[in-house]
């Protein structure tokens, strides 16, 4: 219930109750704590509210396809309608004025001319309650406010010859003086013992309504709903604020503001119902629950159970909530809401690139392979279609590159949250650098240590052969992948503002083959993320890669482990691997070390398109550490996005700054996903 209480002896407030108000949707949010505000009583305004308004309500906006400015018969009609100006003077704060124009009919529907003076005037009347409102919600209990039409074509008619030119509609305010707040009152509402204390445990202060403060509507909303928050996060899951008080007192221009807290019992944690599984194991969403029967409620743990529970992948809906009603003596049942999912799925893909050429992608998945949210997913790539200019026939099998990749995930492998990923395939790559033909096999234990954190630790065997013009290579190998990843993004395809950045060590070791000599390989890949409008519309971001490769020489590492720099996701510009030293077959000789940065202002032109002006720069070294003895290759360049839903596709044209001798001229690539 919310309610104005009536003034003390010295104070001439009156008492009213107020009801619920649709408004339009551009006010809504400045304007819905008005409907709280009391309007003064006793006058003080230019003009006064109906007798049967609600003061302080705030009328609906007509719509624009039901006008109530219909011309009536007897009106002088112009044929294209009333076409005006609106004009709001006596205000010097931005904010306000800004609140009084979201506010305005007059202002809103503009361009939907009235078709006589007549309905304009009418438009005007219905502005007066709303900006009153407007102003009252901004704390000024004294304004006034007078609306005048002035029309330059005499009496309404249209001048001989030519147009009208618009009518002039001038809002002249007088907000007068700002009132503030006197007292604010927390009390507890009495429950069926007659005792209204709050418990002890909750400050009533600090609720941003200090004395003094301006009395703005929204911040008495405001200390309400942080007020009952406050009980929440201790337990008392029904909460709720029984009623308001606000008395204006003119005399002094201040307001008073009471408000009755019903806390509610302590709240525990009662049995839990798992509602909608249809092939999901009840143990694996009983296992993500993050609080134990009998714990005090603690409502950061039911959104991180909801959380937890969503993450498993197959489900499209997750609700977790206390049941309605407080069980006896605070113990209260929780009822988990889930709807399951598709259990399989298939998709596919298509990529290309000036370089690399046309490539596809096809796979089929199962989410729910043995009832615990198992997913297995297998797939085929095939790349160098069409259009690429990869291995020649000395290096390679004039076949596109294929492979077929075979991935499992079992979710909470041993432990709550910890995953158990298995990753095989066949491969058959033919980059400009190296022709190689091979098999892999990882199982790894990916486990996130923070919302944000997440860790890797496995084995990986591979073994294969890989042909240079030179060499052919022998390759058997056993690896110790060990990896952390941090995701500080608002968006994983399209980020708008955070930092993001991963680190991958993995000691490989000959088990037979060509190379003897075991080395380490260190990636880290680091990018930031800034929205500098605050709306998502111009978004700065930039990337840096670092590589190293210690242990042994050039020369006895496979090409395969070397590190490579150009491409639509490296250096853009520049050829996949072209961005960096060739021998003598003009070939990429790849490198111990790596170093790239790039940058791009991503411009929302619209919702669904943007552009993105990018510049790129890297290459690698012979050295274990970038050592910059061989010159950076710069790429710049433009990119045009297409936003959806599942994330935006991405073309990108680049130009190589200091290309090399033979290097193409401009490089177009086509992907989904933004390029970092």
């Amino acid at each position: 219930m919310i309610r104005f209480a009536s003034a003390s002896r010295r104070r001439a407030a009156a008492a009213t109750r107020i009801a619920a108000v649709p408004l339009k949707a551009p006010i809504a949010a400045p304007l819905v704590a008005a409907l709280l505000m009391l309007g003064p009583a006793g006058g003080g305004h230019a003009q006064d509210s109906p007798p049967d308004s609600i003061p302080g309500a705030v009328p609906a906006a007509p719509p624009q396809s039901a006008s109530p400015e219909a011309a009536l018969p007897d009106e002088e009609v112009r044929p294209a309608g009333i076409t005006y100006e609106v004009d709001i003077t006596g205000v010097e704060d931005d904010g306000l004025r800004g609140t009084l124009r979201d506010a305005s009919t007059l202002v809103e529907l503009k361009d939907d001319h009235p078709p006589s003076l007549i309905g304009l005037e009418r438009r005007a009347d219905s502005d007066r309650d709303r900006l009153q409102t407007a102003l009252r919600s901004a704390g000024y209990y004294d304004a006034k406010l007078d609306i005048r039409i002035e029309d330059p074509a005499a009496a309404g008619t249209l001048p001989a010859g030519g147009d009208a030119p618009p009518v002039k509609v001038t809002v002249a305010v007088t907000p007068g003086p700002l009132y503030h707040i006197k007292t604010v009152t927390v009390r507890g509402a009495a429950n069926s013992t007659g005792n209204s204390t709050l418990p002890k445990e909750v400050a009533t202060d600090n609720l941003g309504l200090a004395a003094g403060a301006p009395a703005v509507a929204q911040k008495v909303l405001d200390a309400e709903s942080e007020l009952v928050g406050r009980l929440t996060k201790r337990g008392y899951a029904f909460a709720k604020a029984s009623d308001r008080e606000v008395v204006v007192d003119h005399s002094d221009r201040t307001m008073d503001v009471a408000y009755t807290v019903d806390p509610g019992p302590l709240t525990r944690y009662g049995a839990t119902r798992i509602e909608g599984l249809q092939k999901v194991d009840e143990d694996l969403v009983r296992g993500r629950l993050a609080w134990k029967e009998g714990q005090v409620f603690d409502p950061t743990a039911t959104d991180r159970a909801r959380q937890d529970i969503a993450a498993l992948q197959v489900f499209d809906t997750v609700r977790v909530r206390m049941a309605d009603e407080p069980g006896p003596d605070g113990v209260t049942p929780v009822i988990v809401s889930v709807s399951e999912r598709k259990r399989r799925f298939i998709g596919g893909g298509v990529t290309y690139s000036t370089q690399d050429g046309l490539g596809a992608n096809a796979y089929w998945g199962h989410r729910n392979l043995f009832g615990g949210a198992e997913q297995l997913r297998v797939g085929v790539d095939v790349g160098r279609v069409a259009g690429s200019s990869g291995g020649t026939s000395s290096k390679g099998n004039d076949l596109p590159d294929l492979r077929f990749s075979v991935n499992f995930r079992k979710p909470d492998f041993l432990a709550v949250k910890q995953s158990l990923v298995v990753n095989f395939a066949v491969v058959n790559d033919q980059p400009p650098a190296y022709s190689r033909v091979a098999s892999e096999l990882t199982v790894k234990l990916e486990r996130p240590l923070t919302d944000q954190l997440t860790v890797s630790y496995g084995l990986t065997g591979e073994r294969g052969r890989v042909r240079t013009e030179d060499k052919t290579y022998q390759t058997s190998f056993i690896g110790v992948p060990l990896g952390a990843a941090w995701n500080g993004t608002d968006n994983l395809l399209n980020p708008t503002s955070g930092q993001r950045a991963s680190l991958q060590v993995t000691p490989w070791f000959p088990v037979g083959g060509d190379t003897e000599s075991p080395f380490t390989s260190v990636l880290f890949n680091g990018s930031t993320y800034y929205d500098l409008g605050n709306d998502g519309r111009y978004v700065a971001a930039a990337r840096i890669g670092l590589g190293s490769i210690l242990g042994t020489s050039l020369s006895d590492i496979p090409p395969d482990h070397r590190f490579y720099a150009g491409g639509g996701g490296s250096v853009r510009g520049y050829g996949f691997q072209k961005a960096g030293p060739r021998d003598r077959y003009d070939d990429p000789v790849g490198g111990r070390s790596l170093f790239e940065i790039g940058a791009e202002l991503r411009i929302k032109v619209t919702e669904s398109i943007g552009i993105v002006p990018f510049v790129d720069a890297g290459t690698v070294y012979d050295s274990a550490y970038p050592d910059f003895s061989e010159p950076l290759r710069v790429g710049a360049g433009l990119g045009l996005r297409y936003y959806t839903d599942f994330g935006p596709l991405r073309v990108d044209v680049g130009i190589p700054l200091n290309p090399a001798d033979g290097d193409a001229r401009w490089q177009l690539y086509l992907s989904l996903g933004q390029a970092f």
